[in-house]
């Protein structure tokens, strides 16, 4: 991991190729607050899941949901919550799961966040 998150604008990004793609090392940037990252892990997985699958979805649900988060520490509240509706569109589509229902649980969490910035 890179000594802090890339902040578009901000910051530097990393050096292309640094992150490694896979939906482990997506989670892990994702948890450590790394949500550019944890997209850029993701991506390549989702580029190649089967069109129209429940893992798709979820893979298309987890990169809006890290694109979220990256808009709301931006300060980006409006882009967020538009971004939160489509993550959960793709989570309408995604099945049922362990993974699933973690990123339910970050829908959940990211539009609570949304809720007290707005307090």
């Amino acid at each position: 991991m890179t000594p802090a998150p890339h902040i578009p604008g901000q910051n530097a990004r990393p050096p292309e190729g640094s992150i490694a793609p896979g939906w482990d090392e997506g989670l892990a940037q994702y948890r450590a607050g790394y949500f550019w990252e944890a997209h850029e892990a993701w991506e390549p997985v989702w580029m190649v899941a089967a069109p129209n699958s429940e893992h798709k979805a979820l893979l298309q649900a987890a990169i809006q949901l890290a694109n979220g988060n990256l808009k709301r520490v931006m300060g980006q509240p409006r882009a967020a919550a538009r971004i939160l509706t489509i993550a959960r569109d793709h989570l309408a589509r995604a099945g049922q799961g362990a993974r699933v229902d973690w990123a339910r649980g970050e829908a959940k969490a990211l539009e609570s966040r949304l809720s007290n910035d707005a307090i």
